[in-house]
């Protein structure tokens, strides 16, 4: 019974501290006149879509919809 949990214990730990080793780290923010990272998407029509793809050739506004295509 103890060797089961001291397995589980060990098992749970070794997941959680695994888990927030690999946490995606949240970008960091532009400031005002920063050029934006090159980036990947797909449009609505779904086609993939490279910011690098309209340098120099538009400009581009990205807005994004909170809840967009959500029950909410």
């Amino acid at each position: 019974m103890r060797t089961q949990w001291l397995r589980g214990s060990t098992l749970a730990a070794v997941l959680l501290t695994t888990g927030l080793w690999m946490a995606p780290r949240p970008a960091p923010a532009l400031e005002v006149g920063e050029k934006a990272p090159d980036f990947l998407m797909h449009s609505t029509v779904g086609e993939t879509v490279r910011l690098s793809d309209y340098q120099g050739k538009k400009n581009v506004l990205l807005f994004f919809f909170l809840a967009a295509f959500t029950s909410v």
